[in-house]
């Protein structure tokens, strides 16, 4: 599966196919929005959801952990959907994900997290509070509305882009890169989400995935 290596301020990144990005000096697998839980949530207040959601969020999470030899992963807010979504079942189904990757992984709380007070001690993932650093990024769920002195790699926003196929269009998961911003905003890692739009404009570069491949950059005709 072909990703796309790009260099931001001298650091390695690797785009992965799998909607996570990769660190190559920090050895750091980065993640954002998995919703853990969002199927059997919607299914507690009577919506139906489709089955399988979290057991392939999960697999595709450890094949691309050990596809890229990551030593520690960073999920970069909305691990969990809804306190009502971890029941019996989540709570198992992660703890055999756990027995398979032993790796420690942090988390940045995003805004559904702060709705789940505790995780499982045997889930064994450090929270770490609504910022973090590593290898000279920051990781902060929603992006900043301005610059920092550090690159911001975030989440939230489950960043689209709408690809022509011949008179009909899809949307794809993208990575968007904003140098005005210093901010890169990952794909919903989930499946099971709905996302913003994205547009190429100036001083941004978009990364679609397609078919299993990474695609780009793609920018805006007046900045190419």
């Amino acid at each position: 599966m072909p990703s796309a290596t790009i260099s931001i301020d001298g650091n390695a990144v690797e785009l992965l196919p799998e909607r996570a990005l990769f660190i190559t000096s920090a050895r750091a697998l980065v993640v954002a929005d998995l919703h853990i839980g969002k199927s059997e949530s919607y299914r507690r207040f009577g919506v139906p959801a489709v089955d399988g959601i979290d057991e392939e969020t999960l697999t595709r999470l450890g094949r691309a952990a050990m596809r890229a030899g990551a030593k520690v992963i960073v999920i970069v807010g909305d691990f969990t959907h809804h306190a009502d979504g971890i029941g019996e079942a989540e709570m198992a189904r992660f703890a055999d994900f756990r027995t398979r990757v032993g790796m420690p992984i942090r988390l940045v709380e995003g805004n559904h997290d702060r709705g789940v007070r505790t995780l499982p001690p045997e889930w064994c993932i450090d929270r770490v509070g609504a910022r973090f650093a590593l290898g000279g990024f920051r990781f902060e769920h929603e992006p900043p509305e301005f610059a920092a002195a550090n690159w911001t790699i975030s989440g939230h926003l489950h960043p689209m882009l709408s690809i022509a196929r011949g008179a009909r269009s899809v949307e794809t998961p993208a990575f968007v890169v904003d140098h005005a911003r210093k901010t890169v905003v990952l794909p919903a890692f989930s499946k099971f989400t709905r996302g913003v739009r994205f547009e190429p404009r100036l001083n941004t570069e978009i990364f679609a995935i397609a078919e299993n491949t990474v695609v780009g950059p793609i920018v805006a005709e007046h900045a190419a």
